[in-house]
């Protein structure tokens, strides 16, 4: 009965996040007309790995699910620069709550160039806009006489990103890639 207890407690949280992984895919292009000169304005962000340091320490009875994407549609390359024809990377933390809303958005990169305002601002303003599916904490606990119930809980968590706006001949898109 025990072996029975152990395996189950270690195979459902497997099996959630094998699940969970089938359910990843990349978000669409999304093309827009921009008003202005005919460059190709294309804008691209990734998820960045975490160090350990930064990753949500759990205990052995826990796991976790959720913290998926919904809507994160990339930023705009901001229109003043166009004609400059700049290309940058802003690095980028998002923090979300435990429902799922975006809260903040911290500028990682300690050294910006002469128009790294503009380019976090286009940043800020898209991802405040962004929502998640809450990350949920599930608790197994054990009673005296060997019976599991678990506990759900919604916690905030934090991303880090690189966006990448680049400029190209042609008609102005913008495309996301996660």
């Amino acid at each position: 009965m025990k072996q029975t207890r152990i395996f189950l407690r270690t195979a459902i949280p497997v099996a959630a996040m094998l699940a969970l992984a089938g359910c990843a895919h990349d978000q669409p292009s999304m093309h827009a007309a921009a008003p202005g000169p005919t460059k190709d304005a294309k804008v691209s962000y990734d998820a960045m790995p975490e160090s350990d340091a930064n990753r949500y320490q759990m205990t052995k009875s826990q796991h976790t699910f959720g913290a998926q994407p919904i809507d994160n549609p990339p930023p705009v390359y901001p229109p003043e620069l166009v004609s400059a024809n700049l290309a940058a990377t802003i690095h980028a933390k998002v923090i979300v709550d435990g429902e799922g809303k975006v809260t903040d958005v911290r500028d990682l990169d300690t050294m910006g160039g002469e128009h790294h305002a503009a380019f976090f601002a286009a940043v800020r303003d898209a991802v405040l806009r962004w929502r998640y599916t809450p990350m949920t904490v599930v608790q197994d606990h054990e009673d005296a006489k060997g019976n599991f119930n678990t506990t759900r809980t919604t916690a905030p968590f934090s991303l880090d990103y690189a966006f990448r706006f680049e400029l190209k001949d042609g008609v102005p898109s913008v495309s996301a890639t996660r």
